[in-house]
């Protein structure tokens, strides 16, 4: 385990040892979309609480007074606990195409979400871009989330509507509740009706989303797929991004190409084979694996990416 540094500056917090970490390319990654960012500064909600951050050298930055609870809460949603060092090392052993993805990246962490904002996070990315994502992750928070006060002010951030306020993201009974009309006018169109499906069941307490944490892969990839809207790609998002299985290697058109590309010739192959693949080359490292190679390609090699049929 990594074990930062912490000290406080005046009105910062400086969380040092933790190389290698790169906060901009982590957050423009597709794993989290409630963050912006203006002149280097990353606001963002996480688990009801703002934060707001900058890279200085390979040191982390928390702006503004910082609490005990909030210093835990930015170490582990960054997973700054964990060597990262060390994992990119043994993925740079396993090939020279992982290699060549992790020197181009170094530092790209897999984020700690809270389960119930990346499952609908991710229900809402089926067939979507990732503006109209945040989008529709911004508008579902405004209209059914709460306003983020804390020292008795609402603390500021980049809101859609531009008037600073921000917001958490709804509870699962708080969505259950809701309207699918409504939900649909926050932008999610079709994935409305499986939002609220996900509510219910969550809510009700017959998906007990950290409860998944206990089972193994397969299991908890299986009882996630079992609600509405939940594929093979959505499962294996919110167990590599919220739930620690990173043994997880998600699939969808972009990742079909990029293994595509880079270990099958451009020729077409299933996405069980890729799945299979990606479970012997990579192993408990696969969800790494898969973030450096998604996050390479989409920068580095679209063009040739979108060429294949």
């Amino acid at each position: 385990m990594g074990v930062p540094r912490i000290e406080t500056c005046r009105d910062e917090v400086i969380i040092s040892g933790i190389e290698p970490f790169d906060l901009k390319e982590t957050l423009d990654s597709g794993q989290a979309f409630r963050w912006n960012e203006e002149d280097g500064v990353f606001t963002g909600v996480v688990r009801r609480r703002i934060i707001r951050a900058r890279q200085v050298g390979d040191s982390l930055v928390l702006l503004g007074p910082a609490c005990d609870e909030g210093i835990r809460l930015a170490v582990d949603y960054f997973s700054l606990d964990v060597d990262h060092a060390d994992i990119e090392r043994r993925l740079c052993a396993m090939d020279p195409i992982i290699e060549c993805a992790v020197r181009s990246y170094p530092g790209l962490r897999l984020l700690r979400q809270e389960p119930w904002e990346c499952l609908t996070s991710f229900i809402l990315s089926a067939r979507n871009a990732i503006p109209l994502i945040r989008r529709a992750v911004e508008r579902i928070a405004r209209t059914y989330g709460d306003p983020i006060v804390e020292e008795d002010r609402v603390l500021g951030g980049a809101g859609e509507s531009g008037d600073g306020v921000r917001y958490s993201f709804p509870t699962p009974g708080r969505l259950a509740s809701a309207d699918v009309l409504d939900i649909v006018k926050c932008g999610a169109g079709f994935r409305s009706q499986y939002v609220k499906a996900a509510a219910e069941r969550v809510a009700s307490g017959d998906i007990d989303l950290d409860g998944l944490r206990r089972l193994d892969y397969e299991d908890a990839r299986d009882r996630l797929m079992s609600l509405r809207g939940v594929g093979e790609k959505v499962a294996d998002c919110v167990l590599l991004f919220s739930l620690g299985f990173y043994e997880a290697f998600p699939i969808d058109v972009w990742m079909t190409r990029v293994m595509r590309y880079f270990y099958f010739g451009g020729s077409k192959v299933s996405t069980a084979t890729i799945a299979q693949f990606a479970r012997e080359e990579f192993g408990g490292l696969a969800g790494y694996a898969q973030q450096y190679l998604f996050h390479y390609a989409r920068k580095k090699l679209a063009s040739e990416l979108r060429g294949l049929e």
